[in-house]
């Protein structure tokens, strides 16, 4: 019998579920490798595990940047991974449902599939992540109605009004969570002359910073490395500074939520005055974000609940209805 799977490949974090066990994997988006054999060590926590204690023949990898495979072999080893850790194999004849940008290119779209099919898979069908983001919120994507969707990823932003199983307008970047990790880490350095742990960054974007600068004055004090002599000492962080460093991805996200309202016909831009817009992904709960939206553009809008797993229960239902939505992969898988 053939196992079905859905998948959910992010730049920070992939999710895999299937059919029979719901969702079985959500970790980072990481695989480590041994370069002499080619042989997959671990994936997600575990290949974070291993940062920093391996040998020159292990390497540990991110395959995806900006929401697009980097890497098209370590890719389907990565995938090949996740189907071992579900118990899928090649004699499974799996199917497998996977998300893509919107923005992704035919070329991106063909080696993400190519990459499952050289892991094992049998049959891949691709659908676009605003879609599969409205499939998961329970949304009626069918009908002829606009529902807008915007996601927030780790490499890419997309905010996508749908209608009769298609998008009818969209606005993207390949900006997201990463680069405010990125632009936090380039002011420390820059204004405090330290090197910060990936940990410490994330953990100051999510408890310090604010879309609408209303953290203005808080504090913290973390500990990290200096660039002049190496050591660890004790830094005064400034609400300000994260601040400063969400203006760029903020500004870039707010401009693609506006091409999207800016091109939608009257009638659907009619429905989204009356159904709001709804934020998925990793940093759709970026403090005063959606206020900060919703006072832009005039619309309401609401943040889901698990933004982050919403695309992935949106492939699970489609593994359980792939008949009826036969025709969504038809429009996407292209």
């Amino acid at each position: 019998m053939a196992t079905d799977v859905a998948l959910d490949i992010g730049t920070a974090r992939t999710r895999l579920a299937t059919t029979e066990h719901g969702i079985m994997f959500d970790e980072p988006t990481m695989v480590a490798i041994d370069t002499t054999t080619g042989e997959v060590i671990d994936v997600g926590h575990g290949a974070i595990d291993l940062v920093g204690r391996t040998p020159r023949h292990m390497v540990v990898f991110r395959p995806l940047a900006q929401g697009t495979t980097v890497d098209f072999d370590v890719t389907a080893r990565l995938i090949a991974g996740l189907f071992d850790h579900a118990g899928v194999s090649k004699l499974s004849r799996a199917r497998v449902v996977m998300s893509v940008p919107s923005l992704a290119t035919s070329i991106e779209r063909r080696a993400l599939r190519q990459a499952a099919i050289q892991a094992g898979a049998r049959e891949v069908s691709l659908m676009e992540a605003p879609i599969a983001a409205a499939i998961g919120l329970g949304l009626p994507v069918q009908d002829p109605v606009g529902s807008a969707v915007t996601v927030l990823g780790a490499g890419a932003s997309e905010s996508a009004l749908i209608s009769l199983g298609g998008i009818v307008s969209s606005g993207a970047r390949r900006v997201g969570g990463n680069d405010i990790d990125n632009a936090i880490a380039t002011l420390l350095r820059l204004r405090q002359g330290v090197v910060v742990a990936p940990s410490i960054v994330e953990d100051l974007k999510i408890t310090m910073s604010s879309a609408r600068s209303r953290s203005h004055g808080e504090s913290r004090t973390i500990m990290a490395r200096s660039i002049e002599d190496g050591r660890l000492e004790s830094v005064e962080v400034r609400a300000e500074l994260v601040n400063a460093a969400l203006a760029d991805v903020v500004s870039a996200t707010l401009r693609l939520i506006q091409e999207c309202l800016a091109d939608a016909p009257p009638d659907l831009s009619q429905d989204v005055s009356a159904q709001g817009m709804v934020l998925v992904g990793g940093h759709a709960q970026l403090t005063d974000l959606s206020d900060l939206i919703a006072h832009t553009t005039g619309v309401t809008v609401r943040v889901a609940e698990d933004p982050g797993t919403v695309i992935i229960r949106g492939l699970q239902m489609c593994l359980e209805q792939m008949s009826s939505l036969h025709g969504l992969f038809r429009q996407v898988d292209r």
